[in-house]
């Protein structure tokens, strides 16, 4: 049984063309003890290999989570991150005796790439960030939490992210006793294109490691989960790129199943570690029968997968079967669910807006806080999955309601402007 999804679609998806279906079988290989993590293409069979050793933090450099303030910890590498206090005053009276450790302790979400360690907490505003408030004024983000990072090194760091300004992460960490005082940067447009930007503590560097978003669907890597009770695991497994959908289906005849009318889920764990299990007689990993997931890309191919092996840590082999099923067409049965992502978020100059659509006509709609309409327009779209970009040039800096009308429903997002 998989973990919660974020929320699911229900598709019915017709061909675009003809498709010859064509099995083909590939190993991804990520070495002896998982050493490196692989960014793989489904259409291309490309795969792109990384260290996973060689960063402790990633930070978000595009429109995912709130106002783009991702921060995510290397939890497969080892790296745990704390939250020590939300008094920042207190950076130079950092005291860990009587520290209660595991009530503290927090994780990157294995749903979605939004939620990183630094945000995955309960927000106490509508501007908590997790590490950080929105300021109206200045329109900055600015930190408010003390943390304390363990490497996996064994080496404690507190840490502070003092701001999110103009695309700049600013941040500090040092010993436990002050030792050892580094000021850094992380800038989000030395990153354009990918996900995240990456920064070793390690080596003080800021890095570019990872490929551009466009160029892979998959992750097979090493990551932590939460399997419940305040118990954090460490897991191989298989991520899935922003802006992908994936469907499970069990019980089933793999041979004959249809991709047609599964539920499609942007949860990027959907595929996850749990396909496989360790057999303690044989000393090799089972993998699932019955089981196939369904990928569409942001390409909106339809993949059909099937595992059939995983070396563990002899080799960090997963074999698998990948199929080109279908391209998602116009036969699209949409959740209630509209829009889908807005961002960035803040904005500034413009905001982009992924939503369904249910007609051919919609209209975006935004609005301030008094109720007025600042911005409205038209648009003619083709049914199903659309992107559009927003200019916000004549608005001023504010909370503002971002609403998309398609087929008599409305749905509302707040926005704010820088």
């Amino acid at each position: 049984m998989k973990r919660k999804l974020l929320f699911t679609t229900s598709f019915s998806v017709f061909l675009i063309g003809a498709i010859s279906a064509q099995q083909i079988t590939d190993t991804v290989t990520t070495n002896p003890s998982y050493t490196n993590e692989v960014y793989y293409n489904l259409q291309s069979g490309n795969e792109q290999s990384i260290q996973r050793n060689d960063w402790d933090l990633a930070f978000a450099s595009d429109g995912i989570g709130f106002g783009s303030s991702t921060i995510r910890i290397n939890g497969g590498q080892g790296t745990e991150l704390f939250l020590y206090g939300n008094d920042t005053t207190q950076w130079n009276l950092v005291d860990t005796t009587g520290f209660n450790w595991q009530a503290n302790q927090l994780i990157n979400a294995d749903t979605s790439w939004e939620t990183g360690a630094f945000n995955n907490r309960t927000p106490q505003s509508s501007f908590d960030l997790g590490w950080g408030t929105y300021n109206m004024i200045t329109h900055l983000v600015e930190g408010d939490r003390i943390f304390i990072l363990k490497l996996s090194s064994g080496a404690y760091k507190k840490f502070i992210v003092d701001k999110l300004q103009s695309s700049v992460y600013y941040f500090r960490y040092a010993d436990l006793n002050g030792n050892n005082l580094v000021n850094a940067t992380v800038t989000k447009t030395n990153h354009s294109g990918q996900n995240f930007g990456y920064y070793s503590i390690q080596s003080q560097q800021e890095l570019s490691r990872e490929p551009a978003s466009n160029s892979w669907d998959l992750l097979f890597t090493k990551y932590v989960t939460d399997l419940g009770g305040g118990v954090y695991y460490g897991v191989t497994g298989v991520l899935a790129n922003v802006g992908a959908r994936v469907a499970q289906v069990n019980g089933i005849d793999v041979n004959t199943v249809s991709h047609i009318g599964q539920n499609y889920t942007f949860d990027i764990g959907t595929i996850g570690y749990d396909w496989k299990t360790f057999n303690m007689t044989t000393f090799q990993y089972d993998i699932e029968d019955s089981l196939v997931y369904f990928v569409e890309t942001i390409n909106s191919e339809i993949y059909k997968i099937i595992f059939t092996g995983f070396g563990g840590s002899a080799n960090g082999n997963y074999i698998f079967t990948k199929e080109l099923v279908g391209t998602v067409g116009l036969g699209e049965e949409f959740s209630q669910k509209t829009i889908l992502n807005v961002y960035p978020n803040p904005a500034k100059d413009v905001v982009n807006v992924i939503f369904n659509a249910n007609t051919n006509t919609n209209q975006i709609s935004i609005m301030d806080i008094t109720g007025k309409e600042v911005v409205k327009q038209q648009l003619n779209l083709a049914i199903g999955l659309n992107k559009t970009t927003v200019s916000l040039n004549n608005l001023n800096a504010g909370v503002y309601f971002l609403s998309i009308i398609s087929d008599n429903k409305i749905e509302t997002q707040k926005l704010i402007i820088q």
